[in-house]
């Protein structure tokens, strides 16, 4: 029978595809060069050159072997004698590679060299380019073995196909460049951070590989930090109906206690249950199973990850045995409304409210991929107590809502390539209400006359939904926080596009307000259904 096939995802400044850097072992350093503090050499997994037959010692895997001498077959040697073999995968041994500097012997890597910008911070990359390695010192069991104290941990699971969508290294060699084709956050000088139209890039990839037909469900790798806004939108965008899982690793791969392994064989292990069918995308780390709408960081270590919202979040558990106790009831990829797949080539939208006129615009390409430019940047508002500058409603206060507002317009009317056709706001206010200062809701209004929707939600990690309010000219978000509020933000607006505008709007007449309001019940509907 054939086993079942998953497609992992390299997705960007991910820590669980990320190393220790290559540190000269001391058995590669010259006796007049700092030898590395500690009573054990280093070693690092690499590959044989060529077979080598090696006596290991009996008795010496654990201390106590030798108590229980009576039950080892006894052949009359003191050693086991085997032949290792490149094929056999790597092995850990001494690293001895040494950095050139035009000397004779070259000179020792250090980690110091991630710091010196003399050596281009190294001039070497940590991270995978994708995640084949990972798996294979996975299942060679560098890093730990299976309960059963065999390796192949993975391999009797699945059989993997590795795919790069936004991968956290790259071939420079080949022509790939960091910030465009590989997207690192270390060295830190080096490291490089993602645009709007990386969203669009991840899904046009994802859906395409499941278009495909090929397996039985997605793993996604990302860093901690980052990994609950990328799960959030692939929920909302993707259209499957099987498992689709996005994990991390609060420590690298190959350092003391890594979380990172044993998550990916968790998520291996859930794809393959059968229970994961119809649950939409969730996370898994630390043999929980979280909801993707409510997965979310809380600190950098095992065990840092919370569910938000208030009311439930965690699915169930992943570790030897997989168990699911429930089901979102909310529309998530196979049943999303916002899914790629099934909108249509343009968005029509009403540009004034007191013009019947319309407009498009084009949110795929020919192929019907998603166009970056249809990714919506969409600004951040804080509410904090003790911050109005004036006792004042002026808009023109908030510097920042209204430069962004004019930046939006500005974008929309450019005939610039790539250039943002939506854009759109989060207020994150008061917990409860999400109130505002006054200068911040008349600014807000500003920009939804300008067509630019806005999401308001609770400062913080929501524990309810925003009360209703029809009568309010922004979008209650639900018991979402910030960040998934401006994902969902974005994807609506792949349905919906702009909001009607107002001639004048600072001024919007009684008819504008109506057309506004009407328009934002769209942004409602989906907002309270994913």
């Amino acid at each position: 029978m054939a086993k079942p096939r998953i497609a992992v995802f390299s997705g960007p400044r991910s820590t669980i595809a990320n190393t220790p850097t290559l540190v000269t072992s001391n058995k590669g350093r010259n006796a007049d060069e700092p030898q590395i503090e500690g009573r054990f050499d280093h070693l690092v997994p690499q590959r044989l050159h060529e077979p080598v037959r090696v006596r290991i010692a009996k008795f010496s895997a654990h201390p106590l072997e030798s108590d229980a001498v009576e039950v080892y077959h006894d052949d009359g040697k003191e050693y086991y004698e085997v032949e290792l073999r490149p094929e056999d995968g790597a092995y850990l041994l001494p690293y001895m590679a040494r950095r050139a500097d035009g000397s004779a012997d070259g000179t020792p890597f250090e980690d110091a060299d991630l710091t010196n910008a003399a050596v281009n911070y190294g001039g070497r990359q940590t991270f995978f380019p994708d995640a084949s390695r990972l798996f294979e010192n996975i299942d060679r069991g560098l890093a730990g073995r299976g309960h059963d104290g065999a390796a192949s941990e993975l391999d009797r699971i699945a059989d993997y196909d590795f795919v790069r969508v936004l991968p956290p290294a790259g071939y420079t060699k080949q022509g790939e460049a960091a910030g465009r084709d590989f997207f690192p956050y270390s060295p830190r000088p080096l490291g490089k951070f993602l645009s709007n139209a990386a969203m669009a890039r991840a899904v046009n990839i994802v859906q395409q590989t499941i278009d495909s037909g090929q397996y039985d469900g997605f793993i996604w790798l990302e860093g901690s930090p980052h990994v609950e806004e990328t799960l959030y939108w692939l929920s909302l965008v993707l259209d499957t109906d099987l498992p689709f899982v996005g994990i991390s690793s609060q420590r690298a791969h190959g350092t003391l206690a890594n979380d990172g392994d044993r998550n990916i064989v968790d998520a291996a292990r859930y794809i393959t249950s059968g229970l994961g069918a119809g649950l939409g995308a969730v996370g898994i780390v630390d043999e929980q199973i979280f909801a993707a709408r409510t997965f979310k960081k809380g600190d950098a270590r095992p065990g840092g990850y919370r569910a938000t919202g208030g009311h439930g979040g965690v699915l169930g558990s992943a570790g030897e045995t997989v168990r699911v106790w429930f089901r979102p009831a909310y529309r998530t990829t196979g049943s999303s409304e916002v899914a790629v797949k099934g909108l249509p080539s343009e968005v029509t939208f009403q540009e004034y409210s007191d013009a019947p006129e319309t407009v498009s615009v084009r949110i795929k390409d020919e192929d019907g991929s998603l166009r970056g430019d249809a990714i919506a940047p969409v600004h951040m508002v804080k509410y904090g107590h003790y911050m109005a500058e004036e006792d004042t409603a002026d808009p023109d206060v908030e510097v920042d809502i209204m430069a962004r507002v004019e930046r939006g317009l500005a974008q929309q009317a450019s005939d610039e390539p790539g250039a943002p056709r939506f854009h759109g706001f989060v207020l994150e206010g008061a917990a409860g209400t999400g109130s505002s200062l006054p200068s911040q809701t008349a600014a807000l209004a500003v920009a939804v006359y300008s067509g630019m929707p806005v999401a308001r939600v609770s400062r913080g990690d929501p524990e309810g939904a925003m009360p209703p309010n029809p009568n309010d000219l922004t979008i209650e978000g639900s018991n979402l926080d910030a960040i998934k509020a401006r994902v969902l933000l974005r994807a609506a607006m792949l349905r919906l596009g702009r909001l009607p505008k107002a001639r004048d709007p600072r001024n919007p007449t009684a008819q504008e307000r109506e057309a506004a309001l009407a328009a934002i019940a769209r942004y409602q509907e989906i907002f309270d259904t994913h």
